[in-house]
């Protein structure tokens, strides 16, 4: 499997299977999770399987790459005034796969 292509709002793969984020905005916030990183981290490599697993202000895509899993950091951010949540929604398939608290940028 390789990562087929990534914008602003997915990261998809070639066995079809995306990841994407959410956030109920409450109003004057805007929660995102930053693909544009895999520009410069993703080699092109195979690899037969991948996990999500949160830390501190986003989390790492995992790659098993034969028997060694390499981690991309996919960095998560708030843009808003400190007020409202900073929470980030990672989806898998759609599927709500882990919530993660995104760095707040003061805006």
């Amino acid at each position: 499997m390789r990562i087929e292509s990534w914008n602003d709002e997915e990261i998809r793969f070639s066995d079809g299977s995306t990841i994407t984020f959410g956030h109920d905005q409450d109003c004057c916030e805007w929660n995102y999770a930053d693909f544009t990183v895999l520009e410069v981290f993703y080699d092109g490599c195979e690899f037969s399987e991948y996990r999500v697993e949160p830390c501190e202000d986003g989390f790492l895509l995992k790659l098993l790459c034969g028997v060694i899993w390499k981690a991309i950091f996919i960095p998560c951010y708030s843009y808003q005034n400190g007020y409202y949540s900073s929470d980030v929604d990672i989806y898998i398939n759609g599927d709500c796969e882990t919530t993660i608290c995104g760095k707040w940028i003061e805006g």
